[in-house]
């Protein structure tokens, strides 16, 4: 992730009063298909902080059992549907203010989220997905998880472990563009203080590295290159998260040089992190980092998008 000039534009998405009282997430989804990494998923957004006044939405989408479509088709796993739900509202009924919602859709799981939560407005989708197998494998391109995080239009939580606890050890990379600071201020949403938040930043030099040594050049300038592009990067990172410092949150300033994929897993295998937030920008039909990070992380992954405002 290479440096980019910061500039008026690269101020906070959310106006400071509101980020400062701002906690959890109001309107989330759990997809499920009644596997045990969809029990996974239930179980960690259950774990979420949930704001005010919010809605869980629990969704199932399946083709009908009697191939005839519409209200007087038998959708596939209702009463699996009717059960999860029962129990969300077991876990929840304390939270008298949050809305436990059920929805069951026919057809392609893909194209039922992606309206379902254009329709609420949703801030988060929550998937599970299988455990990492070594040899690590990239994810297939028919991949229900792929597919999920590429066409939805909201931001996903994609859960592997089996979640013990709330999240106490995020991630968070950034390359100051509007996006990272959705995936930030999001990461902060999900990991209230006093938990401290991971910010990391990955200089990718490579390239003016390969350059010099082509030339001849002693080894002390690519060192020297790369010692000053991680210098101009930490007092980047201190503009970029002062704003949030203000609010009092602990926030610790992460700088790596090489290949950003390779950077982001390493540093999260380093740190133990429970979960690690990357950006998407709506308009990218590919995304190889995204990709690579969702098949090899060993621990929860935030994919975070701007939220698409829910239908009148």
């Amino acid at each position: 992730m290479r440096t980019q000039e910061l500039s008026q534009r690269a101020l906070p998405l959310l106006a400071a009063g509101h980020f400062r009282g701002q906690r959890g997430v109001s309107r989330l989804i759990v997809g499920t298909d009644f596997s045990l990494r969809s029990e996974f998923a239930l179980a960690r957004a259950l774990r979420l902080p949930l704001g005010q006044g919010g809605v869980f939405a629990v969704m199932h989408a399946g083709p009908p059992l009697d191939g005839q479509d519409g209200p007087a088709g038998a959708v596939s796993g209702e009463r699996c549907l009717r059960k999860a739900v029962s129990s969300v509202c077991r876990r929840l009924r304390h939270r008298v203010d949050v809305e436990v919602q059920e929805v069951l859709r026919l057809g392609d799981p893909v194209e039922a989220a992606n309206a379902v939560s254009r329709e609420l407005g949703a801030e988060l989708v929550v998937l599970g997905r299988p455990l990492v197998t070594y040899p690590v494998r990239e994810l297939a391109e028919d991949s229900m998880v792929r597919r999920m995080v590429l066409r939805l239009g909201a931001s996903v939580l994609v859960v592997v472990p089996h979640p013990v606890r709330p999240y106490a050890r995020p991630l968070v990379a950034v390359d100051f563009s509007r996006e990272s600071r959705r995936a930030l201020e999001l990461t902060l949403r999900l990991c209230p203080s006093p938990t401290p938040v991971d910010v990391l930043h990955v200089v990718d030099t490579r390239e003016e590295e390969a350059a010099l040594r082509a030339s001849g050049a002693p080894a002390e300038r690519w060192l020297l290159l790369r010692q000053e592009a991680e210098r101009g990067a930490r007092v980047a990172l201190g503009r970029f998260l002062a704003p949030y410092r203000e609010t009092g949150r602990e926030l610790e300033v992460r700088v790596r040089s090489g290949e950003p994929a390779e950077g982001i897993l390493g540093e999260a295998a380093e740190r133990g992190s429970d979960v690690l937030a990357v950006a998407m920008s709506g308009a990218e039909a590919r995304t190889p980092l995204t990709e690579r990070v969702l098949a090899r992380a060993g621990c929860d992954v935030l994919v975070a998008r701007h939220t698409t405002p829910a239908s009148s």
